[in-house]
């Protein structure tokens, strides 16, 4: 699968607005940096961008596109306005194909349904994990098949799609539990005794209402 493009222009090339101005037109300001090349400052198209977020996500290498000349990336950071959900600054990481890279990935579990029978539910533990790899070996997207569980207690790094990848390193141990088959009763009671502890600590009074009771 083709790598997604963003286009991207230089500030500069939008003469006489302001940052704020090229803002609400649009226009999100970035820089393009890594440790071989000058910083570069540079606009992209909000529209674009969130096109590209929307089908391909965040963890994901792309190109850039600047007036022809390309480069590889990834989507280091997005700065937005809470508020208003708008985006106000991104920071683009130029790939060095002599360099390892070190990404955090969301991890995608498949086949839920073929999972959960009767009374138990799949339940997800951890649902991250962090890789290093160059970025020609970086992937797509870091699965798991959730119908492992019908054999096993438990699906872990192990089973990562990306686990048997040797041009890839998972940064953590093969053991931490990714999703397992959780008993409907126990989490109903579980939630139970969390309910009840609540109840429990809004029911003891604060120094400030022991000392009044005590005048």
């Amino acid at each position: 699968m083709a790598n997604p493009v963003l286009t991207i222009v230089p500030r500069d090339t939008i003469q006489g607005m302001t940052v704020k101005a090229a803002r609400k037109q649009g226009n999100i300001p970035a820089v393009v940096y890594n440790k071989s090349m000058d910083t570069r400052e540079v606009y992209v198209d909000e529209r674009e961008l969130r096109s590209l977020i929307a089908e391909f996500g965040t963890n994901r290498k792309i190109t850039l596109n600047m007036g022809g000349e390309k480069m590889f990336a990834i989507i280091k950071e997005i700065q937005k306005e809470n508020m208003k959900n708008q985006f106000f600054h991104l920071d683009l990481q130029a790939l060095d194909e002599k360099e390892k890279l070190k990404m955090t990935f969301n991890i995608h579990v498949l086949n839920r349904d073929a999972a959960e029978e009767g009374d138990y539910i799949l339940q997800v533990q951890t649902n991250e994990v962090d890789l290093q790899m160059y970025p020609r070996h970086m992937p797509e997207h870091v699965e798991v098949d959730a119908s492992l569980l019908k054999d096993q207690d438990n699906i872990t790094f192990a089973d990562l799609n990306v686990a048997g990848d040797e041009n890839i390193e998972i940064l953590g141990e093969m053991e931490t539990v990714v999703a397992t088959l959780v008993y409907i009763q126990e989490i109903a009671e579980e939630e139970a005794a969390e309910d009840e502890e609540d109840v429990d600590a809004a029911s003891v009074p604060t120094v400030d209402e022991t000392e009044e009771d005590e005048e």
